[in-house]
């Protein structure tokens, strides 16, 4: 067996970065004997062991969640707060009915009823933004039987390696069908050893990156890009509720994920509805504190504020801290990404479906959508046109599950194909 990258019993401050000669014999290790030791494990055994990790990690006080809340504490620069929730979404989403559903799933496929699976070697390329972001592609894979070597984002390196730990601790064969990696993204010569051979690549992470990595890959590539998602709010709505809702769709990891809200569009009462915003925002910040700051995010969000002041057709409601979060009401129809720091947009239109042009030039980098109000939902036949892949109601738009199609893509889908 190659170098041990599993992650379990890390020592010291940094995580152990592969060498080029480790990762191409790790990855050779993992095509070679993966297939076969993953599926001499059944089904069941492996949906059991899985839900016996995410167990552990949501779990106060077990062991392994103790050694790696302090690393994710410092990695993730989320609050205390915000960290506990954003990790509760996204493994409580990876457990339960819905790991149980998948599971049947990837069972009728493996059943030739949708098809056979292919047990080459895959392997993911993670973002750093989101913890806990491994489970939404290592739970299809080890229920597909499909072997996996994962990359952590330099600036995260703990998740991935724990994950993948602890499911070898209660099923040691699993070990030579996953492990989890660090190195640096623009080490070219290690991305060459590491995945040269898999197909596919599932890579996370931004335009520049993506790019890089597509011409590399080519057709093996499978990128999940910078996304962004927003809000329609009808004008008959509980005005104090959708705004508790939206604060939290807009605060929950600190709007760094593809599903956080950046803008809103109402064909109600703009400045009434960014008035309950703002103090909905104020409420959330402090049951969920911003964690620290990057001096680049707030000098954005410090800009913003300021062209807001001096610019015709733009307000800024309330003069909330900018950790708390930042509403602007424009009167114009447009959509334009914000910075982050839970900053937001609130958009009035005579009618929702008004806001639906500004949005199709956006087509490809839009993610989920906020329906508020029966106006609101009867969009949701035509949104996905415009590549929106969740919707939700105010409050639960980051809360996916394991089913969801990110991107448009069904997570077993991804992993079902041939090399």
């Amino acid at each position: 067996m190659p170098a041990d990258f599993s992650g379990s019993g890390v020592p010291g401050d940094l995580a152990p970065r592969a060498r080029p000669r480790e990762l191409e014999a790790l990855a050779g290790h993992l095509a070679r004997r993966g297939p076969q030791a993953v599926a001499a494990i059944p089904l069941a055994r492996r949906l059991e062991v899985w839900e016996q990790v995410i167990e552990a990690l949501l779990e106060p006080g077990s062991p392994e969640r103790s050694a790696l809340l302090p690393r994710l504490l410092e990695s993730s620069r989320l609050s205390a707060e915000g960290l506990t929730e954003g990790l509760e979404i996204v493994l409580g989403g990876a457990s339960g009915a819905s790991a149980a559903a998948l599971a049947r799933r990837a069972g009728a496929r493996a059943d030739g009823l949708a098809g056979a699976t292919p047990r080459t070697l895959a392997g993911v390329v993670l973002a750093g933004n989101i913890p806990g972001l491994a489970v939404q592609s290592l739970l299809p894979a080890l229920l597909l039987g499909r072997p996996l070597l994962l990359k952590s984002a330099s600036a995260e390196p703990w998740f991935a390696p724990a994950l993948v730990a602890a499911l070898v601790a209660r099923e040691p064969a699993l070990a030579d069908a996953y492990a989890a990696v660090t190195f640096p993204g623009d080490d070219e010569e290690a991305l060459t050893a590491a995945f040269g051979e898999v197909d596919p690549l599932l890579a996370y992470g931004g335009a520049e990156a993506a790019g890089s990595l597509a011409a590399r890959f080519g057709p093996r590539l499978v990128a999940h890009g910078p996304k962004a998602s927003v809000a329609f709010v009808g004008a008959e709505v509980d005005l104090v509720g959708t705004a508790r809702g939206l604060a939290r769709d807009i605060a929950l990891f600190d709007q760094r994920g593809c599903l956080s809200v950046q803008a809103v569009y109402t064909e109600g009462d703009p400045q009434g509805l960014a008035a309950a915003l703002a103090w909905a925002l104020l409420l959330e910040g402090a049951r969920l504190p911003h964690g620290p700051i990057d001096p680049a995010t707030a000098a954005a969000v410090q800009q913003l504020r300021a062209t807001a002041e001096l610019q015709q057709g733009t307000r800024r409601e309330l003069h909330l801290e900018l950790a708390v979060g930042t509403v602007l009401v424009e009167s114009a129809t447009f959509f334009r990404p914000v910075p982050g720091l839970r900053t937001v947009r609130v958009h009035g239109v005579p009618k929702l479906t008004d806001a639906l042009p500004a949005l199709a030039s956006w087509k490809g980098q839009l993610q989920g959508a906020v329906l508020a109000g029966p106006t609101a939902d009867e969009l949701a036949a035509t949104l996905p046109l415009l590549g929106f892949s969740r919707l939700a109601p105010p409050g639960e738009l980051q809360s996916a599950d394991a089913s969801w199609a990110n991107g448009g893509m069904d997570p077993l889908e991804v992993f079902s194909r041939s090399a």
